[in-house]
């Protein structure tokens, strides 16, 4: 998926501007999530954030284990750079099996020396940083906080609403509800 050129902010893909944000809960380890991101990010990225109308945010609940903590403090050090979302893309593409230990520092080193403009070795730098250590360790808590019972999980938050959740089984239910939040 291209996301050249749509600006990306720490776990924000999209303008800054756009009146409705679509929040994804997810777990790098999770193959849902990674079916999310192959099949309907990418019609999420060219129909409403690259046209500025939307934009995502990607919020971590790295509950399957080690790994997805590990990955999710990597994707927090990457967003410090502006590439969140292309460390995510990448991860997912070459996601292996839940609590295999595939998320290795030669594995994240390969990827991210693939994206454009992100510093590989500021990246592992920020990725021990303390606050994004407790960021990591402290996602699984703050989710289920916040309600949310399983990756991926799917809000819609328009303006300074409070965000709701939503249930879709296929695109288009998904483009029905960004439409919707559009709408008012």
């Amino acid at each position: 998926m291209a996301l050249g050129g749509i600006p990306q902010e720490g776990r924000v893909l999209g303008s800054p501007e756009a009146s409705v944000t679509l929040v994804e809960w997810a777990d790098p380890q999770c193959p849902a999530c990674r079916r999310y991101t192959e099949e309907f990010l990418p019609v999420v990225v060219d129909e409403y954030v690259r046209p500025g109308t939307a934009n995502t945010e990607f919020r971590g609940f790295p509950f399957i284990g080690e790994d997805s903590v590990k990955a999710y403090r990597f994707l927090l050090a990457a967003g410090e750079q502006g590439s969140l979302w292309d460390l995510q893309e990448a991860l997912y593409r070459n996601q292996g099996g839940e609590n295999e230990g595939w998320v290795t520092d030669e594995l994240i080193r390969e990827l991210a020396s693939d994206i454009e403009g992100l510093d590989v070795d500021q990246l592992f730098v920020d990725a021990e940083r303390e606050d994004i250590v407790a960021e990591a360790h402290a996602a699984k808590a703050a989710a289920q906080a916040a309600g949310i019972l399983g990756t991926p999980t799917l809000q819609i938050v328009i303006g300074d609403s409070e965000p709701y959740e939503i249930q879709v089984a296929d695109v288009d239910q998904l483009r029905a509800a960004l439409d919707d939040a559009l709408a008012g």
